[in-house]
């Protein structure tokens, strides 16, 4: 019996003793189990590229240090820009991929001076951060305008006019006439704007092209020229000489003879120009000639010294059929 109560009081004294060591061990599992799920504090860097030619787009770059991981996402970036006013808005986000880098393109920012910053916004493991203002200054984009036309083909039988309808629209504000032309027309062929200046204002201007055609034609037929001396000369020499017959006057007879001779020399050169038109008749047109032309629609705006000129195409396929082929057919397109 004592030997049982003495075993039952080590055994309690044991456990108290466990106690304090049990509970540290379990601080210090804790402790070690939240700092190893504590976010991971970050750095983000922003860069910005506006474009080098006139589209007015500026890029935006992202680069969270360390980059991200083991999350099921990395996070996203929201911009932030300041104008000049010290208004903030923002600009958009992206996610942020893989390598901790995140892009944005802006089409335009309003002309003046900007400041943007970056603002990542974090994740389980990674902690938020803002960037550094990147500083941008955006540039007043020029009014322009540009061109389309439709069809962009058109398939015509020679001596057949056929359409096209072009549309001016103005961009950044442009407010100018716009003049209209072409080029690249293959033989034959004309064209014609209705209107040919328009005046674009606000809202895209309208205009109507027609290209005109021309059918083959063969040379005159070749007519009976064996009466032709006869009505010619005999005819009016014998008025003439009748003429002459009747008048018994001196000054008469003399006015009878001059008509005689402007009636004969008249009736030769008119008699000859007919001979050579009915036997030696005018070339004859082969038409518009057969297969494809780009033909080019050019639209020009002038402000001042500054000439703006836009190139659009469309191309016309002819099926008539003529002697000349395919040559005299223009198929360079807009530069």
């Amino acid at each position: 019996m004592q030997s049982a109560s003495r075993s039952t009081l080590s055994s309690s004294r044991w456990s108290f003793r466990a106690l304090p060591v049990a509970a540290a061990v379990l601080a210090l599992a804790s402790a070690a189990f939240g700092q190893s799920h504590a976010p991971v504090a970050t750095t983000t860097t922003l860069t910005a590229a506006p474009a080098t030619d006139a589209s007015g787009k500026t890029t935006f770059t992202v680069h969270i240090t360390p980059a991200p991981q083991s999350a099921e996402t990395s996070g996203s970036v929201t911009f932030e820009d300041t104008d000049s006013d010290g208004q903030t808005h923002s600009l958009g986000s992206a996610f942020v991929g893989a390598d901790g880098s995140a892009t944005l393109t802006v089409s335009a920012l309003p002309a003046g001076a900007h400041a943007v910053s970056a603002v990542y916004s974090g994740n389980q493991t990674s902690a938020a951060s803002t960037s550094a203002p990147a500083g941008v200054t955006a540039q007043a984009t020029a009014p322009d305008f540009s061109l389309t036309a439709s069809p962009t083909t058109l398939n015509l039988d020679a001596g057949v006019q056929g359409s096209v309808a072009v549309t001016i629209a103005p961009l950044n504000g442009f407010n100018n006439y716009v003049s209209l032309s072409c080029a690249g027309l293959p033989l034959f062929t004309s064209c014609a704007f209705l209107p040919s200046n328009v005046d674009v204002v606000g809202t895209s201007g309208l205009s109507t092209m027609t290209l005109i055609t021309t059918a083959p034609s063969g040379q005159t037929a070749l007519l009976r020229g064996d009466t032709r001396l006869v009505y010619c000369f005999l005819l009016p020499g014998a008025l003439g000489l009748i003429g002459l017959g009747f008048g018994r006057n001196r000054g008469l007879r003399m006015l009878a003879m001059l008509c005689v001779v402007g009636s004969l020399v008249g009736g030769a050169s008119s008699c000859a120009q007919r001979y050579r038109y009915l036997n030696f008749g005018p070339t004859p047109n082969p038409g518009t000639p057969a297969g494809l032309s780009i033909i080019r629609i050019y639209g020009t705006a002038v402000n001042g010294a500054i000439s703006t000129s836009k190139c659009i195409q469309v191309t016309l396929n002819m099926t008539s059929t003529n002697t000349s082929g395919t040559s005299g057919n223009n198929i360079t397109p807009c530069s």
